[in-house]
This record gives structure tokens, C-alpha cells and sequence, in this order.
């Protein structure tokens, strides 16, 4: 593994206080402030602050300062982002935005693997197995349990042949992942998850585009019901 870069502590306290409002939009952040704060480098200061704002979350400013930005100016696809937002009390809005997205793509993107990439549905089929074995021994929260299923994600989002699919391959990986570091994984999953895993690739393998795309629709609908939020508007105890 890499060595953690000096800055990193740095922006990841600046960015969660970001994301979850705890610093409003139109805040001043100086670099005197921070390093004062972290007691780091001025150099050290300024590349956090720099990371910020490649991420659209601040914007540097001459003779002023740092200027916490708007939600609308961030780059929220970025799992760093997404990190932040899924720390914070609005966890249950981020997933349920994330889940809309997966459900406004995956099917699309299914439907298009099964006419395109026909041959990308035995190593679907090979993650899905793998995702049945572990959820048949209680462990469908376990890292090989994610590892499986971040894989069967990017591969369809790849196979669709649809470039900006394949990129939203890293914010799918990146909930998926979100979604298990906040215990929303039960260790056994719902078995109609891993059954849809296996329709959905079987109907890619083979070429049968509307199987393909209803499984794909039904399959993000039961992880959304699995995952998601209850009426109270609380995420279930785990």
C-alpha cells in the first residue's frame, strides 16, 4: 500500500466538516487557521486546501482566503466526496440519490451488454457464483462478499459499451463500499439479490436484451428496499 501523503489527515477532517455542513457554504478558511489546527507545514496546508478545491469545495481566492462552496459546485462523483456525505447525518439522502442513479443506469447498461457484450456474461456469471457461495455461508458482509460484487458492477457498467457507463464505475464501487462500512449488509443478503446477480448475467450470456435490462430494474429496486431507509426515515439498526 502506499504511504498516506502528509496532507491526507488534513483533508479529511476539512472535507467531512464540508460535507455535512458543519462549515456553511461562504465560510472563510485560512491557511494560517489550518495550520494552527492540524499543526502542519504551511505547505502541507496549502495542498489540502488545493486537493479541496480540485474537488470543487472551496475556491482559493487572493487576499481572502479559502470560500467553502456550494453543493453545486462539488464534484459529489468522487468517492472521496461520497465518503464524506455518507459520514455525515445526511447518509440516508446520499444513498438513496446514489441508488437513483444506479437505477436510472445499471438496467440501461445490462440492456446493452446483452446485445454488444454477450461474451462479458461468464465473468458475470463467475462473480455472481461467488457472491451465492459466500451469501450461503453467512457472509454477505464480508470483504470477498464486496470484492465480488464491486467486480460484477464495473464488468456490466463496462460491457455496455458506453463510455460514460464504464466511468461510474468507481462511484458504483464507491457506494457499494459505503453501503458495507456503515453495517448495511446483512450476512445473509436478500436471496432474491443474489438469484437477480445470476439472472441478470445469465440473460447478458445470453444476448437477451429486455431479461437482461428487467433484471437489472427489479435487482436495484430489492438492494434499494434492503439498504435504504425505512417510513421513520431512519437507516435500520444493525
Amino acid at each position: 500500500m502506499p504511504a498516506p501523503v502528509a496532507y491526507q489527515p488534513v483533508l479529511e477532517a476539512l472535507g467531512l466538516s464540508i460535507a455535512t455542513d458543519a462549515v456553511a457554504p461562504g465560510s472563510i478558511i485560512l491557511v494560517e487557521e489550518v495550520e494552527t489546527r492540524f499543526g502542519v507545514s504551511r505547505s502541507v496546508a496549502r495542498e489540502a486546501l488545493r486537493m479541496l478545491e480540485s474537488l470543487g469545495m472551496v475556491a482559493i481566492k487572493r487576499r481572502v482566503g479559502c470560500v467553502v462552496q456550494p453543493r453545486s459546485t462539488w464534484n459529489v462523483a468522487d468517492p472521496k466526496v461520497i465518503h464524506w456525505r455518507m459520514s455525515g447525518p445526511a447518509r440516508v439522502q446520499e444513498l438513496d440519490q446514489l441508488m437513483q442513479l444506479r437505477a436510472g443506469v445499471e438496467p440501461i447498461a445490462a440492456r446493452l451488454a446483452a446485445g454488444i457484450s454477450p461474451q462479458s456474461g461468464p465473468e458475470l456469471t463467475r462473480y455472481a457464483e461467488t457472491m451465492r457461495d459466500l451469501a450461503a455461508a453467512s457472509l454477505g458482509d464480508s470483504a470477498e462478499f464486496l470484492a465480488a460484487d464491486v467486480a460484477f458492477h464495473g464488468v456490466l457498467l463496462s460491457a455496455s459499451g458506453n463510455d460514460h457507463f464504464a466511468a461510474l464505475g468507481e462511484v458504483v464501487a464507491s457506494v457499494l463500499t459505503e453501503r458495507n462500512r456503515l453495517g448495511l449488509l446483512e450476512p445473509k443478503p436478500d436471496p432474491r439479490s443474489v438469484v437477480l446477480h445470476l439472472r441478470v448475467a445469465a440473460a447478458i450470456t445470453q444476448g437477451h436484451s429486455a431479461l437482461a435490462e428487467a433484471s437489472a430494474r427489479t435487482l436495484v429496486d430489492v438492494v434499494a428496499a434492503e439498504v435504504l431507509l425505512d417510513r421513520s426515515g431512519e437507516t435500520r439498526d444493525r
